[in-house]
């Protein structure tokens, strides 16, 4: 890049050089698992190819950055983490040198920037390729992420009501509470905070058949496993969302207006946020769309419907009768007794099973 000294060309050689062998190092690992342990071919190519391309790309950006190598004078050479010095299992060997793999990545595709944006890119694309394997490493089952079968409870779980230091204790709440879909919504906070968010949430639902949606950040979705993303108008387009989650993850959208409704395409999309239907205490601000929209969109659309905005146990059965296929609330659950307020809005939904 114009305006970088040779000092700082030489700094950004030496992130590459050394991220593009932590790459190389964690991707090899987990390539001699796929082979010896899950004697997958086809897997061990793909991990072969992604250390080829990533090599030959970081290459391509920084000729001769071997000369800058200096390893004897490298401060972060000795230091590692307690996690580092042991591994319980195969799978803990596997899990953490696809983070290193992936974390190394994205370094890469951070400073290469620096020299040439455009070459940067495939270390993205080989990021989100890399997810995608590692998700395939670790499925639970081949159906991937399901829609739970209406009537649903779909939690979601907003930083704007609970603290940072709740967040798991909330998540632990709603799974034993018996809600049936989490989302992570956060609209104002840095992404390292988000991505420990999803990850406390992702754990408090393990061993369960929960699905954890992460709100507007498909990228964030893939990177921390997510079950799927749910996109608003402002987001990214559903079809973008479904290219990038693929076909085994679940992808909400929001509408607001039947217009809207019509422009999603139930092929491409798992359900349709709706509302807010009743005046929501999370946004004020937005009018309420009222029931007769809900019976509206189940005129328009085959999709499953989830209402939302100011779902409560008063109105519920209100929203389930004129058409939706499920209830998402935030305040109706987080606000006091969250365990008791599960329970509650659970057993209304149980009249309706169908």
């Amino acid at each position: 890049m114009a305006g970088m000294s040779e000092g700082d060309r030489a700094v950004v050689a030496r992130i590459l050089d050394a991220n593009v062998n932590r790459c190389a190092e964690g991707l090899r690992v987990v390539e001699e698992i796929a082979r010896f342990s899950l004697q997958d071919g086809s897997m061990t190519a793909r991990l072969k190819e992604i250390r080829h391309r990533a090599r030959r790309s970081a290459e391509a950006l920084a000729q001769g950055a071997l000369r800058h190598r200096d390893s004897d004078a490298d401060v972060g050479s000795g230091s590692a983490s307690a996690s580092e010095l042991s591994r319980g299992s195969l799978a803990a060997v596997v899990r953490a040198n696809f983070a290193r793999a992936e974390e190394a990545l994205r370094v890469l595709e951070e400073f290469g920037k620096l020299l040439d944006e455009a070459g940067s890119r495939v270390f993205k694309s080989l990021r989100f390729e890399l997810y995608s394997i590692e998700r395939g490493f670790f499925a639970a089952s081949p159906g991937g992420a399901r829609l739970p079968r209406p009537p649903f409870l779909y939690a979601i779980l907003d930083r704007s009501v609970v603290d940072r230091v709740a967040v798991s204790s909330a998540a632990e709440a709603l799974v034993s509470g018996g809600a049936d879909m989490i989302q992570y919504r956060a609209k104002s906070i840095g992404g390292a905070e988000k991505r420990r968010d999803i990850l406390a949430i992702l754990s408090a639902a393990r061993g369960s058949s929960i699905p954890v949606i992460v709100n507007d950040d498909v990228d964030l979705a893939v990177e921390t496993g997510a079950d799927g993303a749910h996109v608003g108008a402002e987001d990214a387009a559903p079809e973008e969302a479904r290219s990038m989650l693929g076909p085994d993850r679940i992808v909400g959208a929001s509408a607001a207006s039947l217009e809207e409704i019509s422009r999603l395409s139930p092929g491409t999309i798992d359900y349709i946020g709706i509302g807010p239907i009743f005046p929501s205490p999370t946004k004020p601000e937005t009018p309420a769309l009222g029931l007769e929209f809900v019976r509206s969109a189940r005129r328009a659309t085959l999709a499953p419907l989830v209402a939302i905005g100011g779902i409560e146990a008063s109105n519920a059965l209100d929203a389930l009768d004129a058409g939706a296929d499920g209830l998402a609330a935030v305040s109706g659950l987080l606000a006091g007794d969250i365990g008791k307020n599960c329970f509650t809005l659970k057993k209304i939904i149980a009249t309706r099973l169908r």
